[in-house]
């Protein structure tokens, strides 16, 4: 079986708080208090590392998710897990994987005045456990 990206996210091997990420897009999102996002992709965040957004699309975001969420932390070691995602020589990103399907209630969305001051949008985010 060939290792994808997909199946690395959903080996869970840790559960962080405090991670983060940083998009650039072509359009505000229009993140509200309370919204629930379930994500759609598997998606790469970090606790911590060094990450460069690699467009210069006109919109910005950092978001945050505040509580615990399962994660696949990144193997810096395991040179088949770091090909089938594609992050060869990326050990200062410190990168964790979440899953498809994750769901995140926005805490604080989107506030004109962190355009405004900072120049992207500052969005917290709770990770939600699921329901069984």
């Amino acid at each position: 079986m060939t290792l994808t990206r997909e199946i690395v996210s959903k080996n869970i091997n840790g559960s962080i708080s405090g991670l983060g990420r940083a998009l650039n897009v072509n359009w505000e999102f229009g993140y509200e208090e309370g919204q629930i996002i379930t994500l759609e992709n598997e998606e790469s965040w970090s606790d911590g590392g060094m990450f460069t957004v690699c467009n210069d699309f006109p919109v910005s975001y950092q978001l945050f998710i505040e509580n615990e969420v399962p994660c696949h932390i990144v193997d810096y070691t395991n040179e088949n897990e770091l090909k089938s995602i594609g992050a060869e020589d990326c050990e200062d990103e410190k990168e964790c994987l979440i899953p498809a399907g994750t769901k995140l209630r926005v805490l604080q969305g989107e506030q004109e005045i962190d355009l405004q001051e900072m120049g992207y949008y500052t969005i917290y985010l709770e990770y939600i456990e699921e329901e069984n």
